[in-house]
């Protein structure tokens, strides 16, 4: 029962997330200036395996936000986007959250982020927040390496209320 949950996830995520994924891969694997074990590094850590998400899974050990700690569900979610990030960026698990999915998605579109003490930032324009599990109440433990990261994400991917 709980493969069958599993495998229906990670379908979910590929179908959501294939097409940028695809493209950041092609992209990586066709630039002449990385080796070909930088490429590897980065190939994994944009399909959310390998040593990225292994070292976000040994710093965070649970979801960031949540306490969740069934790893099996976790995504290894930058803070500064992928697209905007260098090759060094992309590979700094300061620059990780393990969060739980429906975390992630509102994090990645930016409706929700983080102040430098961690406390949650809901954008207005999140309905009903609540019913997915986000609240006003919430934090996260940031480090300083963190902290230019998360300026980024507040600057660039938040969705500023109205």
């Amino acid at each position: 029962m709980y493969s069958a949950a599993l495998n229906h996830f990670n379908n979910y995520l590929l179908d959501v997330t294939s097409e940028h994924v695809r493209e950041d891969i092609e992209e990586i694997v066709s630039n002449k200036n990385i080796d070909d074990t930088v490429k590897a590094s980065l190939v994994s850590a944009r399909v959310g395996q390998g040593k990225y998400r292994n070292t976000l899974i040994d710093y965070w050990g649970r979801c960031a936000l949540t306490g969740y700690g069934d790893v099996r569900f976790l995504i290894a979610s930058h803070i500064k986007p992928w697209r905007g990030s260098d090759n060094k960026e992309r590979l700094d698990p300061f620059n990780g959250l393990l969060l739980l999915p429906n975390v992630d998605k509102v994090f990645d579109l930016g409706f929700i982020t983080f102040e430098d003490n961690g406390e949650i930032v809901i954008s207005s324009h999140l309905e009903e927040p609540d019913r997915i599990g986000v609240v006003n109440n919430m934090s996260i433990s940031l480090e300083e390496r963190h902290r230019i990261y998360m300026a980024y994400h507040r600057e660039r991917v938040y969705e500023k209320n109205a």
